[in-house]
């Protein structure tokens, strides 16, 4: 019965359409619309807000795995 709980559960998850997928898209691209074709600030601020959204994440694992990163270069590097 758990297997079949579990079945069905991935298989509504799924199957079910959010709406909260389409928004973001949508809110940029109006933003990037109604603003001015010569000024370029709105359009540079949400490339910098999508580059803070990649990176971050990346340096907080740097710094809760850093000591286990450091370990796993120095016995690829000193082995040789």
């Amino acid at each position: 019965m758990n297997k079949l709980n579990k079945i069905a559960f991935f298989l509504v998850f799924i199957c079910t359409e959010f709406a909260t997928y389409s928004q973001g898209c949508s809110t940029c691209r109006a933003q990037i619309i109604t603003s001015n074709k010569d000024d370029l600030s709105v359009g540079n601020g949400i490339n910098i807000g999508i580059l803070f959204l990649m990176v971050v994440p990346y340096i907080i694992l740097f710094f809760l795995f850093r000591k286990k990163i450091i370990s796993v270069y120095n016995q690829l590097f000193r082995s040789k």
